[in-house]
Order: structure tokens, then sequence, then C-alpha cells
């Protein structure tokens, strides 16, 4: 799975990289805004199918950067009167398709470095982890060691562990579920190296369910305009008197299948 990353800031043709693989493949992460500066930060981790090779060259709005870029504009009309920055953490080898998203282990590998990049954040900041679908794997396995005020678990097929307890987190857990997304789904079931644990709207975790809107399927959590961006955006700057909550009562799903085309880049 390859070195721990070396978080090293350099400029890149315009561009703030903080780390990134050799080669032009693997891992690349990137800041938007000034980190230096900011009283909120939001660090998005995105799903399966992402990487190094395809970081700059995939530019539909579901990809990391455009995602990124959508966010860091909410924050800011969210919250003019303060600074905003957001972190587009690519930091590990994710899973390029539905099979290989069975396994924790990429997660398990990516979370120390997730974990690490929070504690070299500025102190003064508040930090939000955004995780998206697998994403959101990462990130409930990073919260045990992480300096994050607010975790925030867009589609999540589990966040890697059983319980609460088990996720080690003191700070404030928040899920979104849209309408129609087939994640709902996925086995929530962890035995070894194989399943991503429960989903963070179970019972024994306890997320906090925010309001989506509009919005359907398992793509469009950040669709600029829509009430799901905005409430990660009210997150992710502390304005949580604002955000909306869904009213739905959340089921847990007990089919054991799904369709493996729809899993492979998200």
């Amino acid at each position: 799975m390859g070195q721990p990353l070396e978080y090293v800031p350099r400029d890149v043709g315009g561009d703030q990289i903080l780390a990134r693989d050799a080669g032009g493949t693997g891992r690349i992460v990137e800041a938007i805004g000034d980190l230096a500066t900011a009283d909120h930060i939001a660090v998005i981790v995105p799903g399966n199918g992402h990487h190094q090779g395809n970081y700059y060259t995939n530019e539909e709005a579901v990809a990391p950067r455009a995602r990124g870029w959508t966010l860091l504009r909410e924050m800011r009309a969210t919250a003019p009167e303060v600074r905003s920055a957001v972190v587009v953490w690519v930091g590990y080898h994710a899973p390029s398709g539905f099979v290989s998203a069975a396994s924790n282990r990429p997660a398990h590998h990516g979370a120390h470095d997730l974990a690490r990049l929070t504690h070299g954040l500025p102190r003064a900041s508040h930090i939000t982890l955004v995780g998206h679908s697998y994403g959101t794997t990462v990130c409930g396995l990073a919260l045990s060691s992480a300096r994050v005020q607010d975790c925030v678990a867009l589609g999540s097929p589990g966040m890697g562990v059983r319980s609460h307890t088990e996720l080690d987190y003191a700070g404030r857990l928040w899920a979104a579920r849209a309408e129609g997304d087939w994640i709902r789904f996925f086995p929530q079931a962890r035995v070894g190296s194989l399943g991503l644990g429960r989903d963070p709207l179970h019972p024994r975790l306890g997320a906090t369910r925010i309001a989506t809107g509009a919005i359907t399927g398992h793509c469009a959590y950040y669709t600029a305009g829509s009430e799901s961006l905005r409430n990660v955006a009210r997150i992710a700057t502390g304005r949580y008197q604002d955000v909306t909550l869904a009213t739905e009562t959340h089921t847990v799903a007990t089919v054991e299948t799904v369709d493996s085309r729809v899993m492979e880049v998200v």
C-alpha cells in the first residue's frame, strides 16, 4: 500500500500540493484556499476510483477537485465573515470497484495518514472531515487518533467499526443519505479484512442525519445549490443552528447484494 505520505507543502504550477506520490500515479493531497489563516478547514475524502492519475484530467462535477472548489465556494457564501479552506485528500489507494471495496484494508492503510494530516493543520482551526462512500470508512477509522471537531459521512457503506465506542470519537458525527442512494443495500458486516462495518445511521453509531433536499442517488451530495451541500458547509463553518435535519426514520437495509456496475467511480 506504499510508504506513509510525506506532507511537505509545495507550489506546483500555482496549486498548493501538500503531498503526492512520485511518478504521477497513486496518492495526491491538495489545499484549496489559505490553510495558514483559515478559521475553518474541511478535509474531503472521496471514495472509489480516484487517484493522482485522474485527479487533474477528470473534470466532471463528481471529481474530488471539483467538489473541493464547490464546497469552498459554499463555505465562503455561508460564512463570508470568516476564513475558510478545503483540503482535497486523495491520500489513500482507493479501491477501483465494487469487489475490491469489500476489503477494509485500503481504509486501514489510509486512516493513519489522514489522522496525521489533521495534526499538521493550524491548531486554532476548526476541522471537519467530509467523507463520501468508501471515503467515510477511511474517516471512521481515522477518528480515534485524528484532531477533528466534526465528521460528515455522505452515502456511507460503513464507518469501519461496529459501535460508537469502537469509533472512539468525542466530536460531532453527522450523516446524509439521499433518496434512492443504493448504498443502503451494502451489507453491514465486518469479519477481519472483509466488510466495512456499520453505517453511521445505525443506532449503535448514532449519527445526526442531515437533510439532503431534492438530490437523488449516490453521487449528488456536492451538487451546487442543494440542501445537502448547504448543510455540509454549515457544519464545516460551525453554523450548527442553521443545519436542517432529515425527518424520515432510518431503517437498516437487509438486502445482501447490489449491482456491481454502479460502484465504479464515486
